[in-house]
This record gives structure tokens, sequence and C-alpha cells, in this order.
């Protein structure tokens, strides 16, 4: 995890402005002295107002003032300079500088001050950009001090008298530290002057999932046309080159806003000069130093004691000094920084030096160290990191963690930029138990073409005395808009590499193969032809070769259709042929062709589609092994026909005050295929299709070509739906469908018996949201035949932000499709589950799922953790328990046709941990994905 640490500056500024209205003072320049004398007329300036600039600008007359009783320059009063609205060039974060006056002599010891004068029409300015900067000397209210004799209070208002109302103070977190807390009280109530200038609380969606910034208009793109106004208490021009402001000098050009005590500009050289509590803000940055000086022609800086605010990060934190070189690169001297919140200072990091390059993306530090509740965690001499999305070689942030098989593992990847389009990471890891695993992968991108390859090496394995290995290759090729290629290609020394020595939270289950692919396929309107081949490799031990999928070597699919503009006429062709390869049983190519034509009618409340097809199969077999079979030919041709149809209809209703759309959409499925003898014809790639709701709208009840089941049936379904009507929002959805058959179904897989029950089961889904809150999932299937059910399921979802869910469920599942032979009910499920992740005291949370099987008492999978997440940090730990599951896919084509489960899986467990530092890095396991899939709700912050 890489983390960027953005230090910005204070922005130059750029306008022509006036300071004392020519038409009421008269200056002369003293021959001795070189220093200016004015003499104003009687009628005073107005204070309330800005100076104006005539158009033109006529010479002064040498006149001498009456009394002369000092040498000093007469300064005028204080008055309100505000510039005229003369856009701005430069959008910089470094503006330009005030153009220079020019001068007009009247002779050769007489000089005239003038400023440049453009008639522009200025924009119009919101009262929000009128906001002031808040400073401890002007923050609305009472402040009060004790005097100098330290018996009565010193209190002064600013702004409207509260009348003793109360106001919001910021505390500050105090606990154990062994080192002085890195930002002081004072700073502290800088840093939280800096935030209230901010557009946005940047920590306040800080630990909420998907959590980032609030939504603002952001106004940086105003500059070239905003004006920039000038606001003192007092202003001068001497020879008319250095530009000096004095007392509450406040500077406002659309987002930009700045407060100091004193500012000066030299036209000459073109420095512009802060000094005495510069507080400085934008959208994106907010700035407090005790002066700023900045060459605008170099574009040079210098800040000293600087304190700051990157909302976007976010990050605050000081510098004792900033000096910027250049436009790019930025060197800083005793730096100190942090995302936590102002008030808290859970982790710092200090650094004696720091550069940052722009041009070259890279960051450096040295003398660097963290500290963490007060106490020094880690040193390092010398650090180089990115600052931007350029790639940097280096160390990643290490993960560890412990499992029973593997033991204590610690990983510490190192990243390889190799180039701008290849890099590689080297992940070794150790595992106490086992040994030493080197492990990397390596990514390429280029124009066509993105992929990556992973090898991992165990040179010897302690408990099995071996070496073992895993290599991954996948990519993706487009070559054209319309042509592409995809490969993902897997090998593993032997079945139990990952359950041995693999990331226990990469899947919840144990997979039972290791699937190697290959895909070339072309895709155009109405047109899609696709080649693929697949193999597949045992890494379940319970798993023998014989009991291997198929496979596709190749598999080649046709699919055309065509819709026709003046007549509701649609036509389809699924065209598919497949050669299956297996080492122990029968082989054989397979061709498929069903061309179809449908008829769509549909008005707005209704729709018919009747839908005609043509099935054909041809089958060419062959044993491996060299034995006969009775036909080495077989072909099967079978006419299909269905009729969709459904109404909807809806009309508006009102429960306790509120409006919702009530709809109804019955629906009729009729389906007629002609039963056929299909019990000569293998089984490669067929099952039966899990029994739903939606599945009773298909035209077979198998998943592959195998089988093509015999038909003469009607579906008959209700759905019902309550929205609401305010917001668009799906309230409540029921849904109940049953399927009537007409005549028995005797298409059926090998081992299973014919079916001849007139009804399917009833089936009801529902899923209703009964608050904003709190939700309910539920569907129930009645076996008429039975007078039982024989499927439930319920679930109670409750999810509030942030963090709050729980989710109770229960899962029941009767066997009535496959025969058990056992008595053991092998194949029924009776389970239930919980998980939940709720907030407990002081941001610690608790975390948590538990899987428990009723009908053989005992737990499939859990785990439980603890959770600290505060804007700064976050600790997780979780201990996990969970089995490898085993599916004995029997081969319907072996002599023993019914797979009968006689194992169990083993139990395993680990402990993880995860500990991030918001805004620096983090280590250990990443389980937010994890919690994402094994928490229904559960979001993962954004980044």
């Amino acid at each position: 995890m890489r983390r960027r640490l953005f230090l910005l500056f204070l922005p130059s500024i750029y306008t022509p402005v006036s300071v004392a209205n020519e038409a009421l003072w008269n200056c002369v320049q003293s021959k001795d002295t070189k220093e200016w004398v004015c003499v104003g007329e009687k009628k005073p300036a107005n204070k309330t107002s800005a100076a104006k600039i005539p158009d033109q600008v006529e010479p002064v007359k040498d006149v001498q003032p009456e009394a002369i009783t000092t040498t000093q320059p007469i300064v005028a009063e204080p008055v309100n300079v505000e510039s005229e609205s003369v856009p701005v060039e430069s959008a910089e974060l470094e503006p330009s500088a005030p153009k220079r006056s020019e001068s007009i002599e009247t002779d050769k010891d007489t000089r005239q001050v003038s400023a440049e004068s453009k008639p522009v029409n200025p924009l119009p300015v919101t009262p929000d950009s009128k906001k002031l900067l808040q400073t401890e000397s002007n923050r609305p209210g009472w402040s009060c001090d004790a005097n100098a004799e330290g018996k009565n209070w010193d209190c002064k208002l600013v702004g409207t008298d509260p009348k003793a109302q109360a106001r919001p103070v910021e505390t500050y977190e105090q606990g154990i530290s062994l080192l002085t807390p890195a930002f002081d009280h004072n700073e502290e109530q800088t840093f939280s002057n800096l935030k209230s200038q901010l557009k946005y609380d940047p920590w306040l969606n800080c630990t909420a999932p998907g959590g980032g910034k609030p939504g603002f208009v952001p106004e940086k793109d105003l500059r070239k046309v905003s004006p920039l106004d000038i606001n003192s208490d007092y202003a001068e021009i001497f020879d008319n080159e250095i530009y000096s402001y004095v007392g509450n000098v406040e500077m406002t050009r659309a987002d930009q806003r700045s407060v100091s005590n004193k500012a000066s500009y030299d036209t000459i050289s073109e420095t512009l000069d802060l000094q005495g509590s510069v507080y400085y803000s934008e959208d994106e940055l907010a700035l407090h130093s005790e002066s700023a000086s900045l060459n605008l022609a170099s574009d040079q800086a210098r800040l000293r004691e600087a304190l700051f605010i990157s909302p976007s990060t976010p990050l605050r934190g000081r510098a004792k000094t900033i000096y910027k070189e250049n436009r790019s690169l930025t060197r800083y001297k005793g730096v100190a920084y942090t995302s936590c919140r102002p008030g808290n200072q859970d982790w710092v990091v200090h650094a004696a030096e720091l550069k940052l390059n722009k041009t070259t993306g890279q960051g450096a530090a040295k003398n660097a160290w963290l500290e963490f509740k007060g106490t020094p965690v880690f040193y390092s001499p010398y650090l180089s990191f990115p600052i931007d999305d350029r790639r940097l070689s280096g160390f990643l942030a290490p993960s560890f963690g412990n499992t029973q098989r593997g033991g204590f593992r610690l990983e510490t990847p190192y990243y390889w930029n190799i180039a701008p389009n290849f890099d590689a990471t080297l992940r070794p890891r150790y595992l106490a138990n086992r040994g030493a695993i080197l492990g990397g992968g390596f990514r390429y991108l280029t124009e066509m073409t993105a992929g990556t390859t992973d090898l991992e090496f165990m040179p010897n394995d302690s408990l099995r005395d071996n070496s073992r290995y895993f290599a991954a290759l996948k990519n993706n090729t487009q070559f054209t808009p319309h042509i592409n290629s995809n490969f993902d290609l897997n090998y593993v020394s032997d079945k139990e590499y990952f359950s041995d020595l693999g990331n226990a939270l990469s899947t919840s289950t144990y997979n039972s193969y290791l699937v190697s692919q290959a895909n070339l396929g072309y895709a155009n309107e109405g047109v899609s032809l696709r080649g693929h081949v697949d193999n597949y490799q045992s890494i379940d031990k319970a798993i023998t070769n014989e009991r291997l999928p198929y496979r596709r070597l190749p598999q080649v699919n046709l699919n055309l259709n065509h819709s026709f503009d003046f007549m509701p006429l649609n036509t389809l062709m699924d065209a598919e042929y497949v050669y299956f390869q297996h080492d122990s049983v029968i082989n054989g190519q397979r061709a498929n062709v069903k061309p179809s034509v449908s008829f769509p009618l549909q008005t707005a409340s209704a729709f018919l589609t009747p839908k005609l097809s043509l099935q054909h199969t041809q089958y060419a077999l062959n044993n491996p092994k060299g034995g006969v079979l009775a036909t080495d030919s077989l072909s099967r041709t079978l006419p299909i026909f269905s009729a969709d149809s459904g109404l909807y209809t809806e009309k508006d209703v009102n429960f306790f005050n509120r409006s919702y759309l009530h709809t109804l959409e019955p629906r009729l499925f009729y389906l007629y295929i002609p039963s056929a003898d299909q019990n000569d014809i293998p089984i490669f790639d067929t099952a039966l299709t899990d029994f739903s709701f939606n599945s009773m709208f298909l035209e077979n009840r198998f998943s592959g070509t195998d089988r093509v089941q015999d038909a003469n049936q009607l579906t008959a379904a209700l759905t019902t739906r309550l929205v609401d009507a305010t917001s668009g929002k799906e309230k409540l959805k029921l849904s109940v469908g049953q399927i009537i058959y007409f005549q028995d179904r005797k298409v059926t897989l090998p081992g299973y018996p014919i079916e001849t029950n007139q009804l399917s089961p009833l089936v009801a889904e529902l899923n209703a949201g009964l608050t904003d809150h709190v939700s309910v999932s539920s569907g129930v299937q009645w076996d008429s035949h039975l007078n039982d059910i024989v499927r439930y399921n319920a679930g109670l979802h409750y999810v509030n932000e942030p963090g709050e869910i729980v989710n109770l469920g229960y899962r029941y599942r009767k066997n009535t499709v496959i025969p058990d032979l056992s008595g053991k009910r092998l194949y029924d499920i009776i389970q239930s589950d919980a998980s939940f992740h709720w907030p407990v005291y002081d941001n610690w949370s608790v975390v948590g799922r538990w899987t428990y099987s009723l009908l053989n008492n005992s737990t499939q999978e859990s785990f439980f953790g603890l959770e600290k997440e505060n804007c700064c940090w976050r600790f997780r730990v979780i201990g996990r328990r969970w089995i490898n599951s085993i599916n004995l896919n029997q081969n319907p084509n072996t002599p023993d046709a019914l797979p009968i489960v006689d194992a169990t899986g083993i139990s395993q467990t680990g402990v993880f941990f995860q500990i991030e530092l918001k805004g620096l890095t983090g280590i250990g396991e990443k389980l937010d994905e994890f919690f994402e899939n094994q928490i229904y709700g559960y979001r993962k912050p954004q980044k």
C-alpha cells in the first residue's frame, strides 16, 4: 500500500492596485532625503470605500505645503483598498504579481504616484467569497485573558455579542505518551482554525464505508476571471515600486483567501512578503505561517513555521521551513505530519529533511521516524516514495498471519518498476511449519494486450520433504473492435498445494478443480463466433482422475440472430461443436444446431411470444481404452414449441399516508416437446437445473445438451410489487408459481427415476424492505405430492451506517431428486447462518460470521474478530475456522452411476491481522474483500 504526501503552497497574487485618491493629495519628493511629503485637501477621503482611480491623471502642480513638521512621509488614514476587476492571466497555484505602475515625471525632482486603470466589468462576488479567514484575533465572540496583575480579566468582543449562547469547544485527546506531543495546544488550535476555513470537514466521513469528501462546488477555475480584493488598515507606495499594506491585510480571490499582519510587494524584484500570523485557504489547502516570502519571477518561495491541511488526502502537518526552489522542486526542514483529525495525534511521521520533486514524481526523506501512541516504532535514515500515480520501485507493506497447516506466515513483497508498460512484484514468504517460498508476478501491457504471469516455488517442504510449485498465466488481447482472445492457464504440483500453502482468505470454500482455459471470439451485430478449449486439474485428494470433468478440445459456438422492422418476427440460430476428451471413459464429438423463430406481440399492458424451434444433435463416439461400443454414431432431432404470455396492471394506493404504486403481473408459459429415447446418449456436460421460480420458464430443465426434456406443461405464475411513488424504491415483491404437467417426464439422467407428479412444488418468493434499514428475503417450496415443505430459506437483514450490520438466515433443503441409497440424508441441508459487524465502544467494533449445520450438529464455517477504527488508523484481528468442502462429482458413465459421499472435510483454523495507518501505509491481510464476500451489506471503505 502506497500513500502520497501532498504539501502545497501559498499562491502569489496578481492585481493593479491604488492606495490613495490623487484628487485629494499633493505629494512632493525631497531632493535631500528622497522621501515623499504629502498634504491632503480639506475634503477628507471616504474611509468606507475603495479609492477611485481616475481614467486620466493630470500632472501634479508644484505646490509647497504650508507647514512641514517631520521628514517622514505622511501616511494616509486607514482605507479599504479594493482592486479593479482585472482578469488574472495565470491559473497556477502561484498567481503572478501586480503590474508595475507607470510613473509620470513633472520635472527632475518631482514625481507623481499613479496607478494603471482598465475598464473591465467585475464579476459578481457572492457573500461566501467575502468570508474572512478565522484566526485567533478575529474569532467571533468573546475572548478573555488575565491582565498583567492577574487579578482581573482582559476581555474583548469580536463581531456580534453571542449573548450567553454556547460555542463548541474543540477537545484534544491526551493519552499515555513517552514523547512530547508533536503538536502543542496552540498548534492544534491553529489546525482547528484552518479546518474551519475549508468548504467541508475532511474528517467528516473518515470511518463511513464508501465515505469520501462531501460534494462542493470548486472555485479554482474562477481565478482567471475573479477580481482580487485587498483590504488593510494602512497602505503605502514607495517610489511607485514598493506596495506596502499594514494591519489586518485581507486578500480574496475566488476560492483563495488570506490574512496577514503585513504584506509588501516589490515590483522590481517581483517579490511578495507576508508577515505576521499568515493564514491562507483555498479549495484544497489551508495553511498558516509566521512569514512567507515569494519570488514570482523565479517561482521560488520560503515559509517559516508553517502549519498546513491538505483535505483531499486528508493530511495535516508542520514544517519549520519550506523552500520552494522552482515550480517542481521543494525542500522541507523539520517536518511532522499525520492523517489524524485535529486534536488526535495517534500517529505522526517525523523527518529531518524532506524533498519532493514533481518532475520525477518522487519524494525522499532523511532521518524519518514514526511514532504511534507516543512511542517510536520505526526509524529509517533514508526513505524514497512516490508522490503521484507514477510507479516507483521499492518494498511494499508486508502481510502476516497464522494457519494451522502452515504456521506463522510472513510475506515481504518488493515492487520492481521495469518500464512504463512492464513491472514485476517479488513475493517471498516464509511459513514457520514448512519453510520458505519464492514467488513473484510479472505484468505487461501493450496497445492490444494485457496480461500477468505468476510463479511460486518451494525448494523443500519441511513436512513433506519435497519441492512444490505453482504457475499461472493470464492474457487478454483485443485484435480489433470485434475480435478478441483471452487465456487463463494454471498448473500446480500437487492436489494439496492451496490447502497447505495458499492464502486462507482468498476463497470462502475449498475448490475441487483448477481450470485452464482459452478463448478466441468474434462479435458483431447479429453474429457471434467463439472458440474455446479447457482442461481440469484436481486439487482435492478425494477426487480421482476418473471423476474429473471432460476436457473440451475444442468447443466452437456460433450464434446468429435477426429482427425484422416491418413485422414482429425474430429469428435465431444456435450452433455448437464440441470434442469431449477424457482418459478413462467414453470420448465423443457432439454437434448441435437449434434454429428458432419467434413472434413477439406486445402492448403497454400485455405480451404474447410464441416460439418454434428445431433442435438436432449428432454424436460420434469412441472408447479411449479400445473397448467395443454398441454404436459409435447417435443422433436426435426434436421440435420445441413454447408460448410465453403475461399482463401488467397497476394502480396507485396509499398506506400509512404514503403513496405507492401497486402492480399485478400474471404470467402463463406453455411448453411442448415430444418424448424421445435418449438413454444411449452419454452424459458429457449435462446436469439438472436447480428448481426455482425463474427455472420454471426455461425450455429445458437440464443444463446441457445431452438431454432435452420431454414436456407438455403449463407454468402459471403471479408477481405483485409495491413501489414507493416518491423514491421509486421497490418496497415489496411477491412471486408465486407452479408447473402443471400433462404427462410423465420419461427423459432423465442415468440412475434417476421417471417423474410422475402432476404438479411441481409450489414456489413462493418474498422480498420486502420493511424500513430503510431492515429488509427480509425468503422463499419456500411446498410439494403437494409429499404434502411437505421441501425447501425453505429466510433472511433478515439490518444495515445501518456507519458499520451497523446484522444478518440472520436459515436454510432448509430436502432432497427429492437424487436417489440416496445410504439413508443418511447426504443431500439434505439444514443450516443456520448469522453474520454481523457492530460498533460497541469508543470506535471498537465486533465482526463475525457463524454457519452451523443443524443436520450434522457441526460448525461449517466461522470467524470472529475485533476492529478498532478512527480517522487516522485501523486495527483488525480475526480468528477463522473453516472446512474444506468435498464435492464427489461421480461421472455418470462409470459403473457406479450414483455418487455417494463417504468423506468429510478437514477443518482448519487461522488468525489474521491488519494494521493500517491511514494516509501512510498498512500491514497484514486485506480483510475488506473477505468481509464483503462473507457479510451481506458490508462495503469496504473507498481509498
